[in-house]
């Protein structure tokens, strides 16, 4: 007689169905270029590539567009907000902004969608905000992994929007 052990079930947090306004394809039919950054959406996906802007810009038929992350920053529409605080951000400003930089430019490598849209000096540090709220979960946990310090993550439960806050 063969017993099966029970099955423990995963609870896993339910994904936001709700589409991205700003992500929406309609006039797209395949491939189209950003009029502003030269990001190329093409086989369903954005990337930066300039030599493939180039020669797509020339084609007759390819669609001229703004992108979703241009038109995010344009309308001030932040996926995400991270805020930096603390005695040790004033005395590393330089490097935790260069942190900051390169996880932004890591981050485009993989998805050109994913960008720093304005960085404030606020009363108690520093703000930013980002087209998505990946970019500043990112940013959190790198400004975590390399100088401690507490990252703390606030979802938003009706849109998609990450607020993070790291202080040391």
């Amino acid at each position: 007689m063969d017993i099966k052990k029970p099955q423990t079930l995963r609870k896993r947090k339910s994904m936001d169905n709700t589409a991205d306004p700003y992500l929406t394809l309609e006039g797209m039919n395949g491939m189209a270029v950003c009029k502003k950054c030269h990001a190329v959406f093409i086989n369903k996906r954005w990337t930066l590539d300039e030599d493939l802007y180039d020669k797509k810009i020339k084609k007759k038929g390819t669609g001229k567009v703004v992108c979703p992350a241009c038109r995010k920053v344009k309308d001030k529409f932040p996926g995400g907000i991270v805020k930096l605080k603390g005695e040790f951000l004033a005395e590393h400003r330089r490097e935790i902004m260069s942190l900051i930089k390169n996880e932004e430019q890591r981050a485009r490598g993989f998805n050109p969608l994913e960008r720093i849209m304005s960085i404030h000096d606020v009363e108690s540090g520093i703000e930013i905000t980002t087209t998505n709220e990946k970019l500043a979960q990112r940013i959190g946990k790198s400004l975590q992994k390399a100088y401690q310090g507490r990252v703390y993550y606030k979802w938003s439960d009706d849109t998609k929007l990450l607020r993070a806050e790291w202080q040391r």
